[in-house]
């Protein structure tokens, strides 16, 4: 691929300017910019890093003038807002500018995973059973919903709202958690019926041609058997408590041969039925008789070096360097 000027686009917590980047690229919390970076300005492209914080007229100031060949986008939010990441990748296509990644239609059906779950059964992939609760409208009953449930925030990311009082086996414990995830996240929630099974991960490559990787699973060794398993807010972002109960991310154990033939088969219809682009990661339960649940959909997922979605490409001999420039050759293709 010929040299290319890209702009590499990730958000800010705060204002910086271009000459204060440098002190912040040794940060683990940038670990994925700095791999993308370093991926990139190794195939020979010129790469202009700019981060966003709350202020757009930057990013069109810097297109207008550099006129970069693509956009590598890695920004999630705009404000410390999650609900505008669709919008900055519209403002690209409004623009003309080629990007990275799923665009805002994909974006905005994925951020809702009610709605994904009622696309997603019409076209006849099992989800759990579920409800929605807006805050705006609180649920006053839950007496003929199946338990044990799992409830969590509608539209939040990254296991935001997600703790061991998520699963809940009666009604009164169901209304106590929305009322909580109401009132102290500010969210709408989701009771969902709980699938008891192997969670697990799989990474899909590409826009019309899919590509699936080898499965991720999460494993619970120190967790009692008899215990419900599921992934929270702490078991996502605090190391010591991943490693006291035994939480992490390993290659998917044995499965048989159909099974992981459907297994791929769903997650390309799933992917493509939810308009994700580029690169996304489909989260699933799998029941011991071998059936599916669509858990969530993960479009734009973390493409650091270390986590599961380049692991699982390398896995399937797509070295980092080349998992990169695929997805900027699926970007202006």
């Amino acid at each position: 691929m010929k040299s290319l000027k890209v702009l590499l686009l990730f958000d800010l917590s705060v204002k910086l300017s271009p000459e204060e980047y440098e002190n912040y690229w040794k940060t683990p919390d940038w670990k994925t910019e700095k791999d993308v970076k370093n991926s990139l300005t190794k195939s020979g492209h010129e790469v202009i890093p700019l981060g966003i914080h709350d202020d757009i007229e930057p990013l069109l100031k810097l297109i207008r003038e550099q006129k970069p060949d693509l956009v590598f986008n890695l920004s999630e939010a705009f404000k410390g807002n999650r609900d505008f990441e669709p919008n900055m990748t519209a403002l690209l296509q409004l623009i003309g500018v080629p990007f990275t990644g799923t665009g805002p239609l994909g974006l905005q059906l994925c951020k809702d995973k009610g709605l994904t779950k009622v696309i997603l059964g019409y076209h006849r992939i099992r989800t759990p059973r579920f409800v929605v609760a807006k805050k705006s409208r609180p649920l006053r009953s839950l007496k003929v919903f199946q338990y044990p449930a799992f409830i969590k925030p509608l539209q939040l990311e990254s296991s935001e709202g997600i703790s061991q009082f998520s699963y809940v086996e009666n009604e009164k414990e169901a209304l106590a958690r929305v009322k909580f995830i109401h009132e102290r996240l500010n969210a709408d929630a989701i009771i969902e019926e709980f699938i008891s099974g192997r969670e697990l991960y799989v990474s899909v490559l590409g826009n019309e041609k899919l590509t699936v990787f080898p499965p991720r699973e999460l494993f619970f060794k120190q967790v009692p058997e008899d215990e419900p398993k599921f992934a929270t807010y702490r078991s996502k972002w605090d190391r010591e408590y991943r490693k006291k109960w035994g939480i992490d991310t390993g290659w998917a154990a044995t499965m048989p041969e159909d099974t992981q033939k459907k297994l791929s088969e769903v997650c390309k219809k799933i992917y493509r039925l939810l308009r994700i682009q580029g690169c996304g990661r489909i989260d699933l339960r799998l029941k011991d008789n071998g059936e599916i649940y669509f858990i969530e959909a993960n479009p734009n997922p973390s493409i650091a070096k270390s986590e599961d979605y380049a692991l699982s490409a390398n896995k399937g001999d797509l070295d980092y360097d080349e998992l990169i420039a695929k997805m900027v050759s699926l970007a202006i293709g």
